[in-house]
């Protein structure tokens, strides 16, 4: 598979994040990970792009979400940014495992994310997020 980097700047506007996500999955799609990997892809794509528009950016049309992908033969890694004040991530994980959340409907999406892919960190402010997902 040939190797691959994007540097893309969105907005945030809410009504958008599907088109976001199939933008990222173009560029993935077009240097081919295998089937399972890009499904997973997709739903991590949604889950963070969707968290950095409507919870970090609070959907502000006038903020911007940066991605940077870069695949080689045999991983992806991706850093989120938004201009978002940040989160205290490592609670909110902790808060969607514990049998509270059990009912919630929101605070899942992260938990999602961290057992999809390999690797997951945040900055210390919380409003950059990077995961790294193995292809083989």
């Amino acid at each position: 598979m040939p190797n691959g980097y994007c540097k893309l700047h969105f907005t945030s506007e809410p009504t958008h994040i599907r088109n976001m996500v199939g933008t990222l999955m173009d560029f993935v799609d077009g240097l081919s990970p295998e089937t399972q990997a890009r499904n997973d892809l997709k739903l991590i794509f949604s889950e963070l792009m969707y968290n950095a528009v409507v919870h970090g950016n609070k959907g502000d049309p006038t903020k911007y979400v940066e991605v940077l992908i870069n695949i080689t033969d045999s991983r992806i890694a991706v850093t989120i940014e938004d201009e978002g004040v940040g989160y205290d991530y490592q609670n909110a994980i902790k808060y969607a495992l514990s049998e509270n959340a059990l009912l919630d409907e929101g605070g899942r999406g992260i938990v999602i994310v961290q057992a999809l892919t390999d690797k997951l960190s945040f900055n210390e402010t919380g409003n950059i997020i990077r995961f790294e997902k193995r292809f083989k």
